[in-house]
């Protein structure tokens, strides 16, 4: 009888902690929609002073924008982020990738 009870203890144990592990990884496969920011560095790369427009659709056009708004500050510097958001922390935007193709 306690051998049935420790087996019914176990599986219950590795339900639970399949289940939570399932979970866990249905939260992190969620797809977030592709959004592009450009970053144009009109006062240099390293100033932290930098202008940023966001909800691009795809990189194209985040980069034609950010081209022709570099183009306008004379030949500035410019990078196309995806999916950025606002990092506490380090006081400055991270995403997860930036791209600058001409």
């Amino acid at each position: 009888m306690q051998n049935r009870s420790a087996l019914l203890f176990v599986v219950i144990i590795f339900s639970l902690l399949a289940s939570a592990l399932y979970w866990i990884t249905a939260e992190e496969t969620q797809q977030t929609p592709e959004t592009w920011s450009a970053f144009v560095y009109a006062h240099g790369y390293n100033s932290g002073r930098y202008k940023k427009t966001d909800d691009f659709e795809d990189y194209e056009s985040c980069k034609t924008f950010a081209t022709e708004q570099a183009k306008a500050l004379g030949d500035v510097l410019w990078e196309c982020g995806l999916r950025c958001r606002f990092d506490n922390s380090r006081q400055g935007f991270q995403c997860e990738t930036m791209k600058n193709q001409e």
